[in-house]
């Protein structure tokens, strides 16, 4: 009914106008480049004829499986639903597998494995592929697989949340990215621990991942061992956006000073700093260069700088100067170290390098 009313109204202005129109041009034939097609018009003689018994229209696709017997109270039709939803921005799709849990097996068998559902649910996407996964068929065997090649039972529950996608890839496509690693000389215990802690590795292609070693190095003259060091201890760095990397190269170097050969040191001792954003590497540096007066030297030697936010360095920074103790030169008397400047809790801070109680460091952190 509201569908024919629309109907009505629009075919009713357009009524107005044709009339309007025609008497305009009954008075100035100048105007006769305002007439309506003749054939529309006489449409809409016939359409508002008052003997005229209004039909809906016929459409076959939307009301195709609609029952012979519609009353007003049948849903509207699905052309009218999405002239609706066009109106405004459609609402999110949300899922909620732990309703699905007691009825599906292989949600059951996940959840044991301790794969976090709740997780897995923030993407629709990814909570309609799960509901579909047949245990047996779909799933044991990439748990095989995964134990056979050093993958501890205990961390497939995080690697399953992480990537569940990898029950798309074809374990022959799996099989030949490990081969892979072998042929370049990584031990067994190297390849369990990529795996298990990069759960994204095993989607990227082989040429891809080779691509990427041979990026990082040539960009940093690494040896082989280097480099299967680096990607041991680090595997996220291989599926880590080269976009950003190559930003993050430009700001080391360009804005922040650091030569070639300290930047590799910066990468083998503490590889995760090339994945922190560039606002943050930058903000931490000006704090502990600028404002400390610390050298690069020092901060190669002490990279954990970065991995603690620079308010936090700052505050403490600034208290250690308060009480005359921002000594950071090892070879002077009262040194305080910059490792445990930046990596211990507050009150491991004051009994290490400030000598003082928690509360009186809070009580100055009041004043800044």
């Amino acid at each position: 009914m509201n569908f024919l009313r629309i109907l009505m109204k629009q075919h009713s202005s357009y009524r107005s106008i044709s009339l309007a129109v025609k008497r305009l041009n009954e008075n100035n034939q100048k105007l006769d480049v305002l007439k309506l097609p003749r054939q529309r018009s006489q449409e809409l003689t016939e359409i508002f004829n008052e003997e005229t018994v209004l039909k809906p229209p016929i459409h076959s696709e939307p009301f195709t499986e609609l029952s012979s017997q519609t009353n007003e109270s049948t849903e509207l039709p699905s052309q009218i639903d999405e002239y609706i939803d066009s109106l405004g921005p459609p609402l999110p799709i949300s899922f909620n597998l732990a309703a699905y849990v007691n009825r599906s097996e292989s949600l059951q068998q996940l959840v044991h494995l301790g794969v976090d559902l709740s997780e897995i649910e923030k993407k629709p996407d990814r909570a309609k592929f799960v509901l579909n996964l047949e245990f047996e068929k779909h799933v044991k065997p990439y748990i095989q697989f995964l134990h056979d090649h050093g993958v501890n039972v205990d961390d497939m529950g995080k690697l399953f949340t992480k990537n569940i996608f990898i029950f798309k890839e074809n374990i022959e496509d799996l099989e030949t990215r490990i081969n892979y690693l072998r042929s370049k000389k990584f031990s067994s215990e190297a390849i369990a621990r990529i795996i298990t802690n990069n759960p994204y590795f095993l989607s990227l292609q082989t040429k891809e991942v080779d691509s990427r070693l041979g990026l990082y190095q040539k960009q940093f003259s690494l040896s082989g061992n280097e480099v299967r060091y680096l990607v041991t201890k680090c595997p996220k760095l291989v599926t880590y956006s080269l976009t950003k990397f190559r930003e993050k190269l430009l700001t080391m170097k360009e804005e922040l000073g650091f030569t070639n050969d300290e930047m590799k040191k910066l990468l083998l001792m503490k590889p995760k700093v090339w994945m922190l954003g560039r606002a943050q590497v930058k903000e931490r540096f000006n704090v502990v260069h600028n404002l400390m007066g610390i050298s690069h030297e020092m901060i190669i030697k002490n990279p954990e700088i970065f991995t603690r936010r620079g308010f936090i360095i700052k505050q403490r920074h600034l208290y250690l100067v308060h009480l005359n103790l921002a000594q950071y030169d090892p070879s002077l008397p009262l040194y305080v170290s910059l490792y445990d400047l930046v990596v211990t809790t507050d009150s491991e801070f004051c009994e290490k390098c400030a000598k003082t109680s928690v509360e009186k460091y809070n009580e100055f952190l009041k004043t800044l």
